[in-house]
């Protein structure tokens, strides 16, 4: 099974992490990091490896992040040489429910793709389906 790591500001991974858990049920192989204020990106840096490396079932890793160029998604880029894993920024709730229910469907590079379609098609503009 292919893991999920959501790595984000402030506690935003953690409460995505739980809506998803209230819409799909519990997430196995799945966990959230947050980076507050006064946080070392440093050390953020070394848990990710962490915990991409206890994730990582042989399928390899997902791991979101909130803001391109942010510190967390700085944090994880730094492990990208290292660890088998596919990082993915710019998260929201329709990829990530796509990524629970897909991720023993499709390998870590078809997934990958598909999370960034999943994540793009999330974003609607209501007044547009609604005629407003």
């Amino acid at each position: 099974m292919i893991g999920i790591l959501v790595v984000t500001h402030g506690n935003l991974g953690k409460e995505f992490l739980k809506t998803a858990e209230l819409i799909m049920g519990k997430a196995e192989n799945a966990e959230a990091l947050a980076l507050a204020y006064e946080d070392d990106v440093l050390v953020l840096r070394d848990v990710i490896k962490e915990k991409i490396t206890e994730l990582d079932q042989g399928d390899g890793v997902v791991v979101f992040t909130d803001l391109f160029g942010g510190s967390p998604s700085n944090a994880v880029a730094a492990n990208l040489k290292a660890l088998r894993f596919k990082g993915i920024t710019g998260l929201n709730l329709p990829m990530l429910i796509e990524c629970v229910t897909m991720r023993e469907q499709m390998s870590i590079e078809e997934l990958a793709e598909h999370l960034q379609s999943a994540g793009k098609d999330g974003v609607k503009l209501l007044n547009e389906l609604y005629k407003v």
